[in-house]
C-alpha cells in the first residue's frame, strides 16, 4: 500500500493556505466576497478539482487496453453546498449535498461505447470511490511546536 503526504500551513495573508505535497506547493484561498484575498482555488473547488482529474486519469488509464478510443474527454463538475451547514446549522450537511459531473468526448465511438466506457471510469475513478463510500479520517496527534 502506497502513502501519500500533504501538509497544510496558514500564511499571514487573509485565509490564504499554502500547501505541499512531494515538494510541489499551491495556495489555497478563498474568493474576496467570502473573506479570502481570492489568490487560488478554495478547498470545495479543489474538491471537484480533484474529481474531475481523477476521471480524466482513470479514463486515461483505461483507454490503453484499446477497446474505446477518444481524442479528448472534457470533464465538467458542479456541487451544490448549503454554506448554513458550515455555519452550524445542525440540520444541514457541512458539506456538499451533491456534486454532478458531465463527460464530453471528442471521438467516433457511438453512444452506447461511450456510455459503456463512462460507466468502467466511474466504476474505478478513485477519488469517485472515496466520495461516494466514505473514507476514515482520524486525528492522529496534536502537538505543541
Amino acid at each position: 500500500m502506497e502513502r501519500y503526504h500533504a501538509s497544510a500551513r496558514k500564511t499571514d495573508s487573509g485565509l490564504q493556505v499554502d500547501v505541499h505535497s512531494r515538494g510541489i506547493h499551491t495556495m489555497i484561498d478563498e474568493p474576496a466576497n467570502l473573506g479570502g484575498g481570492n489568490t487560488g482555488m478554495n478547498p470545495v473547488e479543489l474538491v471537484l478539482s480533484a474529481l474531475g482529474t481523477s476521471l480524466q486519469e482513470t479514463a486515461a488509464d483505461l483507454a490503453t487496453d484499446g477497446k474505446f478510443t477518444y481524442e479528448q474527454m472534457m470533464v465538467n463538475l458542479e456541487g451544490d453546498l448549503d454554506a448554513a451547514g458550515f455555519m452550524g446549522d445542525p440540520d444541514i450537511r457541512n458539506g456538499f449535498q451533491e456534486i454532478r459531473y458531465k463527460l464530453a468526448f471528442k471521438t467516433n465511438e457511438t453512444q452506447t461505447a461511450c456510455d459503456y466506457f463512462a460507466d468502467r471510469v466511474e466504476a474505478n475513478c478513485p477519488v469517485k470511490d472515496m466520495l461516494s463510500n466514505g473514507v476514515t479520517i482520524a486525528l492522529d496527534q496534536v502537538e505543541i511546536v
